[in-house]
């Protein structure tokens, strides 16, 4: 419940989480902590999520940590 509140609180102030999953890596807003050699997935693809990126009103608050494939 506390959790949920914070979100609120954060969402309110205009803070909202990235979604990386199958998404495709770009260094502005993702930062590669491994690289996966992944034969169903194309070159660049964000494979896993370490950290959870966030932005403030459409600018990078924090970058997500992120497994790309390669």
């Amino acid at each position: 419940m506390i959790s949920r509140q914070l979100q609120n609180i954060l969402k309110g102030e205009g803070v909202t989480p990235m979604e990386t999953l199958g998404q495709t890596f770009d260094p502005a807003l993702h930062e590669a902590i491994a690289a996966v050699g992944d034969g169903a997935q194309a070159s660049g693809t964000i494979v896993a999520e370490f950290s959870r990126g966030y932005l403030w009103r459409d600018e990078l608050l924090r970058p997500a940590k992120v497994s790309v494939a390669h």
